[in-house]
């Protein structure tokens, strides 16, 4: 299967190219989000239950009662 989504220059050359004014902490939730986002994209079954079990684990931990 061909990923045509992928092909061009990896995210780290747009990165780099579009976002000099950015600050360290700017940079690294940006580097964070699109990591997350490829995972997703890449393995959607597991990141579901993932985002499950994590939204089950804070809601009992946080329930008002």
């Amino acid at each position: 299967m061909v990923d045509t989504a992928r092909a061009g220059f990896p995210t780290d050359m747009y990165r780099a190219a579009d976002h000099g004014q950015m600050g360290n902490l700017e940079s690294m939730a940006e580097g964070m989000v699109d990591t997350v986002t490829r995972y997703v994209e890449e393995k959607p079954i597991p990141a579901m239950l993932w985002a499950l079990g994590i939204g089950f684990v804070l809601g009992w931990r946080l329930k008002p009662w």
